[in-house]
């Protein structure tokens, strides 16, 4: 079995140069670093990382927790972010584990990997709007950083987009269509992203002197079935709704499967918007106009916030909301 030191010896440098390239120290020369990389190859040497754990008192290990898996399962956009912050966190010499917890559960210990000693730190992503583990992981000072979630103390690190300005955008583009009874399908509103979607579009309408109608609201559940049902419900109403603008892709596509077996053209009969821009967003029929969130960046930045803060290069919390996009694509026309 190949140790540290034969690779230290077969890369021509001491064993601390091939510690800190193992560790991922940045005080290493491009070239040194490439030697002791090809030395490790060359020799299929894997370092051990429970004794590393215990020398370092670190696993160089993060974990994700998703708080509710109904979440999870019900939106391609987290398999999106997911990959970003695997692909973010391996560039820079950690890896993961996933942990995600039932919606049911009401025994959800965040901070149980991070007490084992199992991970440095945590990236949790979409908790639930007064979630009292989080505040848990702040009083037993457990290392974390918030991914589509917010929290009413200020020394937290979170990443998120603005999902408010995203909503009024998506109005503000469905009203300069000419569209006025305009339908809203929400995702659950006991994640911040569900709420702030709501907010965005009711503030949007009030911008544009545009009554509420309560009745044009549908609550989902980020699921394309919910979707699906709620085309069926808008189609009881008098006037139905000329554009539907959905929480997130995934419902969208439930819509757009449901006005196909009404008979009803996009975006000749109904324009429809969605939320997320996921892969499978411009492969619809037609294609979805939809408000693009960050993914890669999301992930990206939630990586680099939680490794610089277990590194000591953060002295401040991080708290970052990037803005969406609108990409228009061919499932909306203009009425006027």
């Amino acid at each position: 079995m190949k140790s540290q030191m034969d690779v230290a010896r077969k890369a021509g440098v001491s064993f601390m140069t091939v510690s800190r390239v193992i560790n991922g120290h940045d005080n290493v020369k491009k070239e040194t670093r490439e030697k002791v990389i090809k030395a490790i190859e060359e020799l299929s040497y894997y370092p051990n990382a429970a004794a590393r754990a215990l020398n370092m008192n670190r696993t160089n290990v993060l974990g994700i927790i998703v708080p509710h898996d109904d979440y999870f399962f019900s939106s391609h956009y987290f398999v999106e972010l997911l990959f970003s912050i695997e692909k973010r966190v391996k560039s820079r010499n950690y890896n993961l584990i996933f942990n995600i917890s039932t919606a049911k559960s009401e025994l959800r210990d965040y901070a149980i990997l991070y007490k084992e000693r199992k991970v440095d730190g945590l990236i949790i992503i979409a908790p639930l709007i007064g979630d009292i583990f989080i505040e848990k992981l702040i009083d037993e000072n457990v290392p974390f950083v918030l991914v589509n979630g917010r929290h009413g103390k200020s020394d937290i690190d979170f990443v998120d987009v603005n999902n408010i300005k995203g909503a009024e955008e998506v109005i503000s583009y469905l009203v300069e269509l000419g569209h006025r009874r305009i339908g809203f399908i929400s995702g659950k509103l006991n994640v911040i992203n569900g709420r702030h979607r709501l907010q965005g579009y009711k503030k949007a309408l009030k911008y544009h002197h545009i009554d509420l109608d309560e009745k044009l609201i549908y609550e989902g559940n980020w699921s394309a079935d919910s979707g699906y049902q709620a085309l069926s419900h808008f189609l009881t109403l008098d006037p139905p709704p000329t554009a539907i603008f959905c929480s997130n892709d995934l419902i969208a596509m439930g819509v757009i499967k449901a006005a196909n077996n009404h008979h009803l053209k996009i975006p000749d009969d109904i324009s429809i918007v969605g939320f997320d821009d996921i892969h499978l967003a411009s492969f619809t029929t037609p294609s979805l106009t939809t408000m693009r969130q960050p993914i890669e960046m999301v992930g990206k930045r939630a990586a680099d916030i939680i490794i610089d803060s277990l590194t000591g290069k953060l002295k401040n919390k991080e708290k970052v909301i990037l803005d969406p996009e609108l990409i228009v694509r061919s499932s909306c026309r203009k009425i006027i």
